[in-house]
């Protein structure tokens, strides 16, 4: 049985469509680091916080826990800590922030959101459906 040459060919162009989305969609956003006297700033953390799906407070309460420091983000979207912090250190944070509460444990996949059940953080994967408990 022989395929249809026109099939084949419109197959191979809704790969070339597809894949590049699918590729982008696992990127994750590098950190934009500034370090100021007695300051370390995340210029892009907003943005980064929107592109993994996370509330920009979670994300800031994390940073600031781990990092035991103060901090607060500012109206243009940044994350200021009151301390300096090298962005050896920073992304250190951000990687074991993005295991715990943006990776599904059973895909992979940085595509889930978080929602809260009473006082227990869900992880819920949009690609597999699975629905992990995180701690607060």
């Amino acid at each position: 049985m022989s395929v249809d040459p026109l099939y084949l060919k419109l197959l191979e162009r809704a790969y070339k469509i597809v894949t590049p989305k699918v590729e982008r969609r696992r990127e994750i956003p590098k950190l934009s680091v500034e370090i100021e006297p007695r300051r370390t700033i995340i210029r892009n953390f907003k943005d980064i916080a929107d592109r993994l799906n996370r509330d920009v407070t979670h994300m800031a309460r994390f940073f600031i826990k781990e990092l035991a420091v103060p901090g607060n983000v500012d109206p243009n979207g940044s994350l200021v800590i009151y301390a300096e912090r090298t962005p050896r250190t920073l992304e250190a944070v951000y990687d074991r922030y993005i295991k715990l509460y943006v990776t599904c444990p059973v895909c992979g996949s940085i595509d889930t959101y978080l929602v809260k059940e009473d006082r227990i953080y869900v992880l819920v994967c949009t690609a597999c459906g699975a629905r992990t408990p995180r701690r607060a």
